[in-house]
């Protein structure tokens, strides 16, 4: 599965005698939340890509962005417009008032023009100018500068863990049936926000829940070399086996 959960194992069947988690987290959402087997669970995620690490590397004493990951919350009945009153002042604000930029990273099934009008809409004068936007594909330029993450329900929340980069999760605008933030929180892949209220407390916060690395072996936990290709040659010969 692309993404960090997949919550339809709760009602759907897989014909396959493993599934490969990429983690521990996923590993318990499986069995625990699930109901999957746990002996059919195995965790074998493909090899991390070099640059997921770059944050590591490449740390900077001042981190200049408040990386807020929007969504197309509203292809899903939510009110896009609603959520981002509730988010993004505050966020403005905050950004303002340690010096950063409050980057709003568009989902891919966004549209940039109505979401531009979204944010003259909704924020001040100055406020907009603490304000970025940005559409395309997720750079490591932005992962690396930013002071920290935060979005409402997102796989990007676990890509933020695997890098060292602290992440927020609106609790109160979660609406998916599969809980998934409970599950980011449980294995401290995100940090949980029950109010907009919260978002001037973040700089506590991140002094209190920094990403340990046990966190990031929960997130990600390459396959053995050479477990795949054992695999098929088992399953090859049990086929054969079969066949004879």
């Amino acid at each position: 599965h692309h993404g960090a959960l997949d919550g339809r194992y709760v009602f759907k069947r897989s014909y396959g005698d493993v599934i490969w988690a990429k983690g521990k987290m996923e590993e318990d959402y499986l069995v625990r939340k699930c109901g999957v087997p746990r002996e059919r669970v195995e965790i074998g995620a493909p090899l991390l890509p070099a640059n997921w690490n770059a944050r590591d590397k490449k740390r900077q004493e001042f981190q200049p962005y408040l990386l807020f990951f929007s969504e197309a919350c509203d292809t899903s009945g939510g009110r896009q417009e609603e959520f981002y009153r509730d988010i993004l002042p505050p966020l403005a604000d905050l950004a303002r008032a340690t010096g950063r930029k409050l980057v709003v990273k568009l989902h891919p099934a966004e549209s940039e023009r109505e979401r531009a009008g979204m944010l003259a809409r909704i924020l001040s004068a100055e406020q907009k100018g603490a304000t970025l936007m940005v559409s395309g594909p997720l750079t490591e330029d932005l992962l690396v500068k930013a002071w920290f993450g935060i979005t409402i329900l997102s796989t990007v929340a676990m890509e933020c863990a695997v890098r060292g980069i602290p992440c927020f999760l609106c609790k109160w605008l979660e609406s998916w049936p599969y809980s998934y933030v409970e599950q980011f929180i449980r294995f401290g892949v995100g940090i949980g926000l029950s109010d907009p209220s919260e978002i001037v407390r973040i700089p506590e916060y991140l002094q209190e829940s920094p990403v340990s690395a046990e966190v990031r072996e929960n997130c990600w936990q390459a396959a053995a070399p050479g477990r795949l290709r054992e695999m098929l040659v088992t399953s090859r010969k049990a086929y054969t086996t079969a066949v004879r």
